[in-house]
């Protein structure tokens, strides 16, 4: 093992500019997968929140966001006429995706009583937004923003001022509550509102009144009625999407890994034919110059996935203390965790050993007798 050793680092140091390019480029590779790693790990968490199921809501069966949903009262009176002992009542909640202060936030415009009763929200400090010009904030955006109660917070053109935080039984995104009439004079009603919310009776089975709805002739043309929960889900699929994505990319990045250890490998077993005929000669196995080449592999392997785990850890300090970055006020909080870090590791090897059995093949028709001319 010595004697390898030995053999590896003067092999190593012969050249040794295109040792150290070998494993820059690798380590660029290490690091890609990392980050993209923790990137992935964030959507998986990310999805992972907690969703209100005790209600039905109805949106354009077109919209593929809620805010592009476009309802009127007469859809409120049809969902409580096809289940009148079912639907506790049904109300209207007009919802915007809107970019404030540089993040972008939910608006919720809801009926006072319903911000408790329908939406699970619990006030923890201050009041509920009794007045005009009144807005209640989550957690989330109160962190993010460092809004706080009496905080003027500026929204489509009109300032609001803050007057409770609350915690929410869903995600704690970056949401924000006003009063249904206060949105009204906010964003109008030419739109109509965006969805329109039925709390069930306690003993009302959620499936079966949902297909009674669709089913009706007045809804099903034109609207999509769903779970509360289904519809949060249909939406966190674009973040399952991301996750996929994520994952994929990763495992390209260490594909870069394969390609960089032929070419590396070839490229030097192109330009030592002679050493190698040598080697042959004086009774080196194809078995044994292979072993040497994998094991000369695993060094640069090793290096780079060092060098690239720690810039890895450079890169998400420097985004975490300079440029955060959030996600619907949800900060996209990066970290390296031991099993993505050994995961990464033994891919590296597997990927690195591939490009080696590719690049070594050509072992097997380098003869003995190669230069003796």
């Amino acid at each position: 093992m010595r004697t390898l050793s030995y053999y590896i680092f003067r092999d190593l140091m012969h050249d040794r500019w295109r040792s150290l390019l070998t494993i820059l480029s690798l380590a660029v590779a290490v690091m890609g997968f990392l980050l993209l790693a923790c990137l992935a790990q964030f959507f998986l968490t990310f999805g992972r929140q907690s969703r209100v199921e005790n209600n039905l809501v109805v949106i354009s069966a077109d919209a593929l966001d809620p805010m592009e949903s476009s309802l009127n009262e007469d859809l409120l009176q049809a969902a409580l006429q096809v289940a009148p002992d079912q639907i506790q009542r049904a109300f209207p909640a007009l919802f915007r995706h809107l970019t404030i202060q540089g993040r972008i936030m939910q608006v919720w415009a809801v009926p006072l009583d319903e911000m408790t009763k329908a939406l699970d929200l619990t006030l923890l400090n201050g009041q509920w937004p009794v007045g005009a010009r009144q807005i209640v904030i989550s957690t989330g955006v109160a962190q993010a923003a460092s809004w706080g109660i009496g905080s003027r917070v500026n929204i489509y053109g009109t300032d609001f001022r803050v007057t409770g935080l609350v915690r929410s039984g869903e995600e704690d995104y970056g949401a924000l509550w006003m009063t249904y009439s206060e949105g009204q004079h906010l964003f109008g009603m030419e739109r109509g509102f965006q969805i329109a919310v039925l709390p069930l009776a306690p003993l009302a089975d959620p499936e079966s009144v949902r297909q009674k709805l669709q089913a009706d002739p007045r809804i099903s043309a034109n609207y999509a009625v769903y779970l509360e929960k289904a519809l949060s889900d249909r939406y966190s699929q674009v973040n399952q999407n991301l996750l996929t994505l994520s994952y994929l990319l990763a495992l390209v990045s260490l594909l870069a890994i394969t390609f960089g250890i032929y070419n590396a490998t070839s490229l030097s077993l192109a330009e030592r034919v002679h050493e190698i005929t040598l080697l042959r000669v004086i009774g080196f196995t194809q078995g044994r110059l292979r072993g040497f080449l994998f094991a000369r592999t695993m060094v640069l392997t090793l290096a780079a996935y060092g060098l690239g785990w720690a810039a890895s850890l450079i890169v998400i300090h420097y985004l975490a203390t300079h440029i955060p970055i959030d996600l619907l006020v949800a900060p996209v909080n990066l970290s390296l965790a031991p099993s993505a870090s050994l995961l990464g590791m033994g891919l590296a090897g597997t990927f690195a050993f591939f490009g080696i059995w590719l690049t070594t093949g050509r072992l097997a028709v380098v003869s003995p007798l190669a230069g003796r001319e």
